[in-house]
């Protein structure tokens, strides 16, 4: 039983460290692990054995986890070339973003009220392509290493996902 935890997420996986990666290759793989490693094989093994069963496990799952969410990948891509994202406090200083987040915060409260399912589908269509924006900008400034710029497309996604997810759980 052997994982090296220092290697990075896209090395565990063996596929190439980028913005795109091969899905596909990404199942399978992840697949494969589930098969060797999962703590249901060790039932009968030793305590050690099941504990490292367990980690690796974790292990696997995280990084199965964030690569497979663009978002996470994202902020794990910037990590790996030392542009760490302190998720939690990642705020915009930009006065016309935050004008925009207003904006569509108002608009989706609006929305709310109405109930108009057509317009609520609208403005969904629009949250969703604003999203696949911030991350084709994304994967440009990071191709060009410019991961100032490319850290501020992240979290600029980081509304949209928010403002998708309240969509979402509002029915």
């Amino acid at each position: 039983m052997a994982i090296d935890f220092n290697q990075d997420y896209f090395q565990l996986f063996e596929i190439n460290c980028s913005v795109e990666i091969d899905n596909e290759k990404l199942e399978k793989k992840y697949l494969d692990f589930q098969k060797k490693f999962h703590p249901d094989k060790f039932v009968n093994s030793t305590d050690y054995e099941k504990r490292l069963s367990l980690q690796i496990t974790s292990y696997i799952n995280e990084a199965y986890e964030t690569l497979k969410d663009e978002y996470l990948k994202s902020l794990y891509l910037l990590k790996i070339k030392g542009y760490e994202i302190n998720d939690q406090n990642s705020t915009i200083s930009d006065p016309d973003f935050l004008m925009h987040q207003m904006d569509l915060r108002e608009e989706l409260e609006n929305l709310k009220k109405t109930k108009n399912k057509i317009e609520k589908d609208k403005f969904t269509e629009k949250i969703i392509d604003l999203k696949k924006n911030c991350l084709l900008d994304f994967t440009k400034y990071f191709k060009n290493e410019a991961f100032g710029d490319a850290s501020k497309k992240i979290k600029k996604m980081k509304f949209y996902i928010s403002i998708e997810n309240d969509i979402k759980k509002d029915g």
